[in-house]
């Protein structure tokens, strides 16, 4: 996240449009504003990796289902703003599918381009911080749920009672110094290997 304006300066702009005035004129208001500029037409497969926030031409001729796939599956890495010269149904399905966070409109003006920047770049960084946010989770669930059935397979095995399980996992982890869902892993694989 955009910590001052001063920052604008680290981000990396890259510009996927024809080599037209369009495109001279947009990287000349973007560099005005202090940001790292790069132009690159036609598009690529990949986008490069150095590349924070992206402007993208959508234009019908332009957009394939591999390149919006393409676009959505770096969504959480990059800001990708999409630039229009009119609105039809194809192109705004196109911009939300490939997770567009805002828009500028031809002929491209200054007016409104740092804001676009500035908010759509603080919408992904909080987007990362989600997503982060939410993996942890999934993964902490995930231990959860191991730990509670290596527990019933203990419970039903030795005949203890939860908490003796419990204890009999966390005293493994710690003697074998690994995690208690380590254990809790070879216990489930162990009784799919071997049975109840």
């Amino acid at each position: 996240m955009l910590k001052s304006l001063h920052d604008l300066r680290s981000l990396r702009v890259l510009i996927l449009h024809p080599k037209d005035r369009d495109a001279e004129e947009l990287a000349a208001h973007i560099r005005r504003i202090g940001c790292q500029v790069e132009t690159l037409w036609p598009p690529t497969e990949e986008i490069p990796l150095r590349a924070q926030i992206v402007f993208f031409l959508f234009r019908q001729e332009f957009i394939d289902s591999a390149m919006l796939k393409m676009l959505a599956d770096r969504a959480s890495q990059i800001t990708l703003i999409g630039i229009v010269e009119a609105e039809s149904p194809f192109l705004i399905d196109a911009l939300a599918r490939a997770g567009t966070l805002a828009v500028v409109t031809k002929p491209i003006r200054a007016f409104g381009l740092l804001t676009s920047i500035v908010l759509a770049h603080s919408l992904t960084s909080r987007n990362k911080v989600s997503s982060e946010r939410i993996s942890k989770l999934e993964a902490r669930l995930t231990n959860l749920k191991r730990i509670e059935r290596a527990k019933s397979i203990l419970m039903a095995r030795n005949g203890v009672t939860e908490e003796e399980a419990y204890e009999s996992i966390r005293r493994r982890a710690m003697a074998k110094r690994v995690s208690m869902e380590n254990i809790c892993l070879s216990i489930i694989e162990a009784n799919e290997v071997f049975g109840p």
